[in-house]
């Protein structure tokens, strides 16, 4: 494994930790300092691709936080064919 693929890995497995709140802080650290940058650059990421990395990853972090709302139940007056004789086999 040459250094580039060793920078790589570690982008990539500081993007997977994001997801796991013991490891998040750490990573927001290493995304917003110089660790990245310097991760990136012996990874042959350039400027531009630094950023939209971060973009996407800043938008990520914005969803993890939100809460997830609940499903309204739908009641369907339509029985169709196909469920009625689902049902009639089931019993």
């Amino acid at each position: 494994m040459n250094v580039k693929h060793l920078a790589e890995a570690v982008i990539l497995q500081s993007i997977e930790d994001l997801w796991n709140e013991d490891r998040r802080e750490e990573c927001i650290t290493f995304f917003s300092g110089e660790d990245f940058r310097t991760c990136a650059e012996i990874a042959g990421i350039d400027i531009s691709d630094q950023i939209k990395i971060l973009s996407l990853l800043g938008d990520s972090l914005k969803n993890i936080n939100k809460p997830v709302k609940p499903k309204k139940k739908v009641a369907y007056k339509y029985i169709s064919p196909q469920t009625e004789i689902r049902e009639l086999v089931r019993t």
